[in-house]
């Protein structure tokens, strides 16, 4: 039946944006990211230690413009501004490692080096939220609209040719799948637009400057979970 196609398209929408997300709300970006290091205290040392975090950050720019070029579910607007700083960043690490490798002392060795931390921010702010603008988009252009058709797609149901096994729990359910939208959707607003708006400097002055937008997300993918978890309960009842 039309009403069971709908709850699967939902279900996979659905799976494909939480499994975006269980990164997304992670603290860490991806098993393995390097962190701030003090500066090696030789120039040569410097240099390759420079060498090393310049190119680690690189392969991880270069691996998340090809995922976010990638991302059909991406506004364009979401797409151009994150791409945009990922291939900042991405030119910002080529020049750092030119100028680590050129410099002839340890104390501008040591400038350039710490600014790997500092004035990119790759792993604290730029792929973070690069990672949480997609999966906001993902829910709201897959997860929520699917669902939204699969709950309007019960309620017909229950109203119509499955009126005879319409119960108070029942409509509960398809009741707190409203809800589980509306607080999905509600918790989506402006969050991939905060996300983008996070920099280095207001990192800085603020390390939990994504925490709300994370906690946003969170919450978010718990109602588009309970919301597919209503919508199968109901669908189990109707067969």
């Amino acid at each position: 039946m039309n009403m069971n196609r709908a709850l699967r398209t939902a279900a996979v929408g659905t799976a494909a944006a939480i499994a975006l997300v269980a990164g997304a709300v992670s603290p860490a970006v991806a098993a393995g990211t390097p962190a701030a290091s003090p500066a090696p205290r030789t120039l040569a040392a410097i240099q390759a230690a420079g060498a090393k975090q310049t190119s680690q950050r690189t392969v991880s720019l270069t691996t998340a413009i090809s995922k976010v070029t990638a991302n059909t579910q991406l506004s364009s607007t979401d797409r151009s501004t994150i791409l945009a700083t990922l291939n900042g960043d991405l030119a910002g690490m080529s020049t750092v490692a030119s100028a680590i490798a050129a410099d002839t002392s340890v104390t501008q060795a040591s400038a350039d080096f710490k600014s790997i931390f500092t004035t990119y921010r790759v792993y604290a702010v730029a792929l973070p939220q690069a990672h949480l603008a997609a999966a906001a988009d993902g829910l709201e252009a897959s997860a929520i609209p699917k669902l939204t058709a699969a709950e309007q797609k019960l309620a017909a149901a229950l109203a119509g040719k499955f009126a005879t096994k319409s119960t108070p729990a029942l409509q509960a359910d398809l009741a707190d799948m409203t809800t589980q939208i509306a607080t999905a959707q509600t918790s989506l607003s402006g969050l991939a637009a905060n996300a983008l708006a996070a920099t280095p400097e207001a990192y800085d002055a603020n390390h939990a400057v994504l925490t709300p937008v994370r906690q946003s997300l969170a919450t978010a993918t718990a109602a588009v979970k309970q919301a597919r978890a209503d919508a199968k309960t109901v669908l189990a009842a109707l067969k």
